[in-house]
């Protein structure tokens, strides 16, 4: 299984004494999970914003970071613009394409469009009380 991690966690998720993103190292490491990613320019810009480069390097090293098609997500959060409350098309694109239902966010908005059925119809993780939705990899 893939997760999305949302640039308003990068800082969070980066803090290894941070109980909350603990179990989603654990799952990295031990279930083969990995987190889907873009290098789309909204997401370039996101993570280098959010100090997420030299994150985004580890990922790629230890094969932790599924990398799906720009291109794709591009195309795809051009047709959701203006038809989401939030302002991340980019990353409702990338959890249609690549499949993903499971997003680390703290962003309320994001939260609401992720959830929505007609959309993505996943789940967000907050904090350790969801190390639940954290299942085995069944990313490619």
């Amino acid at each position: 299984m893939c997760v999305i991690l949302d640039v308003n966690n990068i800082g969070k998720f980066n803090e290894p004494a941070d109980e909350d993103m603990k179990p989603v190292w654990n799952w990295l490491d031990r279930q083969n999970g990995k987190i889907a990613y873009a290098s789309t320019k909204k997401f370039e810009e996101e993570w280098e914003r959010g100090g997420g480069i030299q994150l985004r390097r580890e990922l790629q090293r230890r094969s932790k970071l599924k990398e799906i098609s720009a291109q794709d997500v591009q195309e795809k959060a051009a047709e959701l613009e203006g038809k989401i409350e939030s302002d991340d098309p980019h990353i409702i694109a990338l959890a249609i394409i690549a499949d993903v239902k499971v997003l680390i966010s703290n962003d309320r908005r994001l939260h609401e469009d992720f959830k929505n059925r007609n959309l993505v119809g996943g789940r967000v993780y907050q904090t350790k009380s969801h190390s639940r939705l954290l299942r085995k990899d069944t990313c490619p």
